[in-house]
């Protein structure tokens, strides 16, 4: 049994047939029992810098109140889904990424719900191979300070040792969308997801008012960082699972969809009207 999510803040694009419940952002379905704030208001009020990534981080407490015991847990996004076939055409600005127009396309029905291969339990993007160890890519991009300090706090909190947070800053493949993207065992996702969580509140609690001074596109941070620690995770798992030889149905392909046969371009993050309340929490799983 798959159980399947999407996170969103205004009505997904993706087709409904391919998801089963939206974890909702901000104004969007604000009485759903699977809105970030009746999930966690913590979540709820970092909203406008954690951005989607606030609904990853309350994964596992919405999987908790489902009561499905579904074995697979399918996570997509507003408008990303991993597919299992290479659908519409190759990105021309993100590696690995595939653009998909709803327009006269006819799989619709056939895409709605798959599982992995059979004797497999994952189905995740495309690995991409660095030239750059992860912490130097990410400074390419964003702040190199901001992994750095999330690397730290990551070994505070023991969600990773200090050899482990080592590996994770010098990391060569990066999976697209890490664990928010993609199927994966309910019970393994849960126990990744609830680790990045004190990660990622305990990082937010120490310096979100540095975050709140980024430009619209860096204030998202904390969502960055998740997809590089989401996919170091997801790799080391894979990487010993199969012993260095990871099966290529493992990998789908990670899809947006475009409207009116347009372009992907990248989202930028609504900046805060005020400044949230935060609660300085101790880190701690969600419950």
């Amino acid at each position: 049994m798959i159980h399947r999510y999407c996170v969103t803040h205004e009505k997904p694009l993706l087709p409904d047939s391919w998801y089963d419940t939206c974890i909702a952002l901000g104004d969007f379905e604000p009485d759903s029992a699977f809105h970030v704030r009746q999930l966690d208001q913590f979540w709820h009020e970092a909203r406008p810098i954690a951005y989607g990534a606030a609904g990853s981080h309350v994964l596992p407490i919405a999987i908790e109140r489902s009561s499905d015991d579904a074995e697979l847990t399918e996570m997509c996004a507003y408008r990303k889904r991993i597919l299992p076939s290479p659908e519409g055409i190759e990105s021309r600005i993100y590696p690995t990424m595939r653009e998909l127009s709803l327009n006269d396309f006819g799989r619709k029905a056939d895409l709605a719900v798959f599982t992995p291969t059979a004797g497999h339990d994952f189905l995740v993007a495309q690995p991409m191979r660095l030239r750059k160890p992860v912490v130097d890519h990410y400074a390419a991009i964003h702040h190199r300070r901001d992994i750095v300090d999330y690397a730290s706090l990551a070994v505070e909190t023991g969600v990773l040792d200090a050899d482990s947070a080592s590996d994770f800053l010098a990391a060569r493949y990066f999976i697209p969308g890490g664990v928010e993207l993609g199927i994966f065992p309910t019970e393994w996702l849960v126990q990744v997801l609830s680790g990045i969580e004190i990660v990622g509140r305990e990082f937010l609690n120490r310096h979100g008012d540095r975050l709140r001074k980024y430009n619209t596109f860096q204030i998202r941070a904390v969502g960055f960082l998740t997809e590089r620690l989401g996919s170091y995770f997801l790799v080391r798992h894979l990487t010993r699972k199969y012993l260095n030889n990871i099966p290529a149905e493992i990998f789908g392909y990670m899809t947006v969809i475009v409207e009116d046969n347009g372009n992907y371009s990248a989202g930028l993050a609504d900046r805060p009207k005020s400044r949230s309340k935060w609660r300085k929490t101790k880190p701690k799983r969600a419950e």
